[in-house]
């Protein structure tokens, strides 16, 4: 969600309105539970994929052999009361063989190994004579491994799958040279890492106030370098896409501050703060740093939560929107911005200039 460069009062008092839980509710993958994860302490990374759960037609190919496809939407034949309306399925005039039938390659995973688990089903349709059986050759897989289907109604399979550099899992359902079922359908999918096996090669990512948002529109983990100016002695208004862990924070700030409340003081607003020791991804916090000018921060292995998903992050605490913004633009006039005391937010009679990775409010 990109913000335009001029917007009107009426127009952005909705958008604040409308998002104010957006904030809180952003979630990022936890890079430190991540690696800590083991089969007794599995760490969820099923948020990579696109509509794990299969309650809508998105998110997963298809072999082109299709006579038709689509999401289970009250299958009598496959669904229960539980898992009705829900599995992305796939079905065909003759059983496909020797192939991948439903499949979507999860991206960004890290090198390690993971516990898939789903639920399955296949059928044969189209053979009036065995009409409803569930057939051979249909498997479950996730990457090299596989497990056989052998149930024309939901199953619950479980497979241990294992992720090198390319940082990607293909999972879905596949056909062997014996398949007899033209009616598969896969849904309710869960990914755990079992065991983190490091990062050999972090991908670099370069972010840069001055410019609009061209890179991170894709989460996993990197290596970051972000270029942000800074005034010496004073706070400045901040927001990133990752977190940033204590050494990280006091490398470069002396103080951070997280927002706590807001009080009014005629045309202005007050920030009623309290300091932290961490910075998480998509919260607006008050910097100060250490070194004043322009800076490259250097944060190594982070996850990153991708730009399209987070800009702006709004929130509204007594009658002030906070927007962050990670690009460089524009804002209305009348939007309030941080005055020299580092705890009021003052009106602007004229449109301001925003630096990316910073915040500004609008009533």
């Amino acid at each position: 969600m990109n913000l335009i460069f001029r917007l009107t009062k009426v127009f952005m008092t909705t958008v604040v309105c409308l998002a104010f839980a957006g904030l809180n509710a952003q979630t990022s993958l936890d890079y430190e539970a991540w690696k800590a994860a083991s089969a007794s302490n599995p760490y969820d990374v099923t948020q990579l994929m696109v509509n794990p759960t299969g309650t809508g037609n998105t998110g997963w190919s298809r072999n082109p052999s299709d006579a038709a496809a689509g999401y289970n939407k009250h299958n009598s034949e496959f669904a229960s009361s539980i898992y009705d309306d829900t599995g992305i399925e796939s079905w065909y005039w003759n059983p496909v063989k020797s192939a991948d039938l439903i499949w979507q390659d999860v991206k960004g995973i890290q090198p390690g190994t993971y516990r898939v688990k789903a639920y399955v089903v296949a059928q044969i349709y189209n053979n009036s004579s065995r009409k409803g059986q569930c057939g051979n050759g249909s498997y479950f897989f996730a990457g090299s491994e596989k497990a056989a289907i052998t149930s024309n109604k939901w199953q619950v399979l479980t497979l241990t799958a294992t992720v090198d550099d390319s940082q990607t899992l293909r999972i879905g359902i596949c056909a062997d040279e014996n398949n007899e079922n033209d009616w598969v359908s896969i849904a309710q999918v869960k990914v755990e890492c079992i065991g983190f096996s490091g990062i050999t090669n972090p991908r670099k990512m370069v972010l840069d106030e001055r410019y609009d948002v061209s890179a991170a529109h894709e989460g996993g983990i990197y290596d970051v370098s972000l270029h942000k100016t800074f005034t010496a002695g004073k706070y400045t208004t901040f927001c990133v896409p990752f977190k940033m862990s204590a050494d990280m924070v006091s490398e470069y700030f002396d103080e951070v501050r997280y927002i706590t409340g807001i009080t009014v003081n005629g045309d202005n607003f007050k920030l009623i703060t309290a300091t932290t020791k961490v910075i998480n991804p998509g919260t607006p916090y008050l910097v100060r740093a250490k070194v004043g000018g322009r800076q490259t921060i250097e944060v190594k292995e982070v996850s990153i939560t991708p730009l399209n998903e987070v800009q702006p992050v709004v929130r509204k605490i007594n009658g002030l929107g906070i927007v962050t913004s990670y690009r460089t633009h524009e804002a209305v006039q009348d939007a309030y911005i941080l005055a020299d005391d580092g705890t009021t937010m003052v009106k602007s009679d004229k449109p301001v200039k925003v630096t990316g990775y910073s915040f500004y409010g609008l009533k």
